[in-house]
């Protein structure tokens, strides 16, 4: 069956991994499976539980900040009596995003084997070396892009977030 979904693959993503345009295809291939790989974290995190959780404890340190602008020592005293839950938010909030890092690690890890097997020795891109050109394969190309595909997805859709978020409402007519 593994060899079947394998062999699928091979023929389904070999023309995008060949001819003249086979770093684009590549590129285009890596990102969107990053994209994917992004979603599979989004739906292994409990988004209420994080959104709960990250708005107690911004309002936790807003009002301990303005406890200590105030210099008002029996205020800093009732939000420190807090402190407790608020560290028990943190670690329950950063186990939400470990958990969604675990998954969208295993999954990476299952896609780049899966494609190692399927087109990872297939080359796909032509790398300028001091001596002249030579043939990088496709795992090679993902594992690069696996650096910075992540971190520029997320550069984008932070970015496409705040446009929305400044887009006029739509009426309808």
């Amino acid at each position: 069956m593994y060899e079947n979904l394998v062999d699928a693959l091979r023929r389904g993503l070999g023309w995008l991994l060949e001819g003249s345009f086979s770093a684009l295809g590549a590129t285009l291939l890596v990102y969107a499976l990053f994209a994917a790989l992004r979603g599979v974290g989004y739906l292994a995190t409990n988004r209420n539980k994080v959104r709960k959780a990250e708005a107690e404890i911004r309002s936790w340190e807003e009002r301990r900040r303005k406890a200590v602008e105030a210099r008002d020592t029996k205020l800093y005293e009732r939000v420190l009596r807090e402190k407790s839950r608020v560290d028990r938010l943190k670690r329950d909030l950063e186990a939400e995003r470990l958990k969604a890092s675990i998954a969208t690690f295993a999954a990476w890890l299952v896609c780049f084997k899966v494609l190692w097997d399927a087109v990872g020795g297939l080359p796909v891109i032509e790398v300028p070396l001091p001596w002249g050109y030579a043939k990088m394969p496709f795992a090679a190309w993902f594992l690069i892009n696996s650096f910075w595909a992540g971190a520029l997805l997320d550069r984008a859709a932070s970015a496409a977030k705040h446009l929305l978020a400044r887009a006029p409402p739509v009426t309808p007519p």
